[in-house]
């Protein structure tokens, strides 16, 4: 299934920083995994793609990028996860440690957020928010306020 989607990140350090990414990308459910795929690139080289793919099974959560940014991040509550973060600029051994996980479903929306921290070398170096919420393409979810996805009968739940 063709969907929007919409990623908010929210990383707490010495300062905050919060990114927000809008992007099309595709849907599936497969024996009660979920997953997603979009393609993306940073401010900085957008000529640089990477293809991502969230896997979602339970509460666990796993990132992968390939291309321009190579890595496989695991998200679960409780869980202690290290993976190689490869950039075009070398490669960075990161830890991370998860603090929740939250999965709802309505026929609008498949809403994930997720609580974790990174470390290096045991260090924490920041606390994090992940909020992944995919709508169906065809309804123009993102732009629309929750009373008007009320009145629209797309249903993700479905699939």
């Amino acid at each position: 299934m063709d969907i929007l989607l919409k990623i908010t990140g929210t990383a707490r350090s010495e300062t905050e920083d919060t990114t927000e990414t809008l992007t099309r990308g595709t849907f599936y459910r497969n024996n009660g995994t979920l997953y997603f795929f979009y393609d993306g690139s940073d401010d900085e080289t957008p000529e640089l793609i990477t293809n991502h793919r969230i896997t979602v099974q339970g509460d666990r959560v796993e990132v992968q990028k390939r291309g321009a940014i190579q890595t496989k991040m695991i998200i679960a509550p409780g869980e202690l996860n290290q993976c190689d973060y490869a950039t075009p600029f070398g490669i960075l051994r990161l830890d991370f440690y998860g603090t929740s996980v939250d999965i709802s479903e309505t026929p609008e929306c498949v809403r994930i957020a997720m609580n974790y921290e990174i470390r290096i070398d045991g260090t924490v170096v920041s606390e994090n928010e992940l909020l992944i919420e995919a709508f169906p393409a065809d309804k123009n979810a993102v732009m629309m306020s929750s009373s008007e996805q009320e009145e629209n009968n797309s249903d993700m739940t479905a699939l």
